[in-house]
C-alpha cells in the first residue's frame, strides 16, 4: 500500500500497538493490586501529593475521606482507576508502580503480532516513529522496553504523553510536530479513536483507524482502515 509522503508514523498505543484486554485485564489491576503497597513503602514528592489531593477536593465522584495518610491517598487512586480518569498524578503513580512490576519479572507487555516487524521496516526505511499516549511517557517506554517481543523502546525517536494536551485537541499534534521538527503532513497518526483522528486531521496530520480484536466500533469515517500493518511499506511513503 502506498502511503505518501510520509516521513515520521506516531502510534497511540492502546488498542494500536498492544491489546485493550492487556491494558484494562492486566496493568489497571495490576496497579490496583500494589496501590498500597506502594504508597506504604514510597515517598510521593510534594508536587505530585498536592496535585492528587487537589484532584481529590475537586471530584464530585469521590465519596471516601480525603487526606494526605498512605490509606487515603490509595484509596483515591483506586478510585480513580474504577472510573478511568485520564488522571495526571494517577498515570504519574501507575507508571512508578509498572516500572517495579517490570523490572521484577512480575510484568511483560503484551503487541500485536505485527507490530516488531512493522518498526523495523520503519527503521529500515530510513523513516521514524513516534508514540503518543495518554499513559505516561514513563509507561509508555516500559510496555515498549519489557515486551514479550523483546525491547522495542528504541525503535521510537520521541515519546508524548498529555503534558503536551488532550489527544481530541488538534493543538497537541501541532505541539507534537514542532517538536519532532516534521511538516504536519508528513505525519501519519495511528489511533483507534475517530476523534483523535479527527483531531490529528484538525493540526494537518494523517490519520488511519486500527480495527483490532477488543476494540470499539467507531461511528462512520473516511479514513484509512486497519487490521494490522502488514500491508504497508515505509519504504514506499
Amino acid at each position: 500500500m502506498n502511503l505518501g509522503p510520509i516521513e515520521l508514523f506516531l502510534f497511540d498505543i492502546e488498542g494500536t500497538t498492544t491489546p485493550i484486554a492487556f491494558v484494562h485485564k492486566v496493568l489497571f489491576p495490576y496497579s490496583v493490586q500494589k496501590m498500597d503497597s506502594f504508597f506504604q513503602t514510597s515517598v510521593l514528592e510534594k508536587e505530585w501529593k498536592e496535585k492528587l489531593l487537589e484532584e481529590a477536593r475537586n471530584d464530585s465522584t469521590y465519596k471516601g475521606k480525603i487526606g494526605d495518610s498512605p490509606e487515603d491517598l490509595s484509596a483515591y487512586c483506586k478510585h480513580l482507576v474504577s472510573v478511568d480518569r485520564k488522571s495526571g498524578p494517577l498515570k504519574e503513580i501507575q507508571g512508578r508502580i509498572w516500572k517495579i512490576g517490570y523490572e521484577s519479572g512480575e510484568l511483560k507487555s503484551l503487541m500485536f503480532p505485527d507490530v516488531p516487524e512493522f518498526l523495523k521496516r520503519i527503521q529500515s526505511s530510513g523513516k521514524k516513529a513516534a508514540v503518543y499516549s495518554s499513559g505516561s511517557v514513563q509507561a509508555q517506554k516500559l510496555i515498549f522496553e519489557y515486551s514479550e517481543s523483546g525491547n522495542l523502546k528504541n525503535f521510537f525517536s520521541g515519546y508524548f504523553d498529555t503534558a503536551v494536551g488532550g489527544k481530541r485537541e488538534s493543538s497537541s499534534y501541532s505541539k507534537i510536530a514542532k517538536e519532532l521538527e516534521v511538516e504536519p503532513r508528513r505525519i501519519l497518526f495511528f489511533t483507534d479513536i475517530k476523534e483523535e483522528a479527527d483531531a490529528a486531521i484538525g493540526a494537518d496530520l494523517r490519520a488511519a483507524i486500527l480495527e483490532r480484536p477488543g476494540n470499539s466500533k467507531q461511528p462512520e469515517h473516511s479514513y484509512l482502515r486497519l487490521s494490522s500493518f502488514e500491508s504497508l511499506n515505509p519504504a514506499r511513503s
